[in-house]
């Protein structure tokens, strides 16, 4: 069934209903990526009802709740054509409050080299070259959308966002949130990588932009697919939910 965007926010109206355990499964893992110290049950409790448990950075605690606000933030900007500002507003929503934030880094492009540690081999956009080349993959991937959008053009998409790296802090997070987006717009199995999947997700990620060789991470996205498609019996209880209510 198609997830769209009255569909989603209907549900999110609908205590207990399939966005919020599917907001949470996309941030457990997607944070979890990143180094996030919340488990599912502290991640509940956050979303809930704001009460934080456990012992995390600070950081961790403002980013992991402004998670949950890009998540929403997705979900209410879905099927408005993807540009620079709006991937500067989700950024600017997933930092704000941070030490990033104070830093000055929060919805705006790098303005420092950065590099991935210990892949000195992938040479990262400089930023100079950040504007440019994101609008290049923003108009291919526009481009695409009038005809068809596939695992291989999320895929490419994916790995050049990344290559791209366009802030200083946060690339992982917004990538992802980026593909939450594309495939809810384009009808397609949502993907959720799956923590299990770490090394296997950036080992292929790093070949992708190694070799332009997509066919790894495809892979690893049609795993990720299956995960969530295991969920779908609460997605047509929350259909029914919703009618109801």
């Amino acid at each position: 069934m198609k997830l769209t965007r009255t569909f989603l926010l209907g549900l999110k109206e609908v205590p207990n209903s399939f966005y919020y355990a599917l907001r949470i499964e996309f941030l457990f893992h997607s944070n979890k990526l990143e180094g996030s110290t919340f488990n599912r049950d502290a991640l509940n409790q956050l979303a809930d009802k704001n009460i934080v448990s456990g012992i995390h950075t600070l950081d961790d605690v403002i980013e992991t709740r402004n998670s949950l606000d890009v998540f929403d933030f997705i979900i209410e900007t879905l099927d408005e054509p993807l540009s620079l500002q709006l991937i500067r507003e989700y950024h600017q929503l997933l930092k704000d409050g941070t030490s990033d934030d104070k830093k000055g880094f929060s919805g705006r492009f790098k303005k420092i080299p950065n590099m991935l540690s210990g892949l000195d081999e992938i040479k990262l956009a400089e930023p100079h070259e950040v504007e440019p080349l994101l609008l290049g993959l923003i108009e291919l991937y526009n481009n695409k959308k009038v005809t068809s959008i596939n695992l291989d053009v999320l895929s490419y998409f994916h790995s050049n966002f990344e290559k791209i790296h366009p802030f200083q802090d946060g690339n992982g997070r917004i990538g992802r949130f980026l593909l939450l987006k594309q495939c809810l717009e384009n009808n397609i199995d949502l993907i959720a990588i799956d923590e299990k999947y770490n090394k296997e997700y950036r080992d292929a990620l790093y070949e992708s932009q190694l070799n332009e060789n997509y066919n790894k991470l495809i892979e690893i996205f049609k795993k990720c697919q299956n995960y969530i498609k295991s969920k779908e019996d609460i997605i047509f209880s929350s259909n029914e939910a919703l009618k109801n209510a």
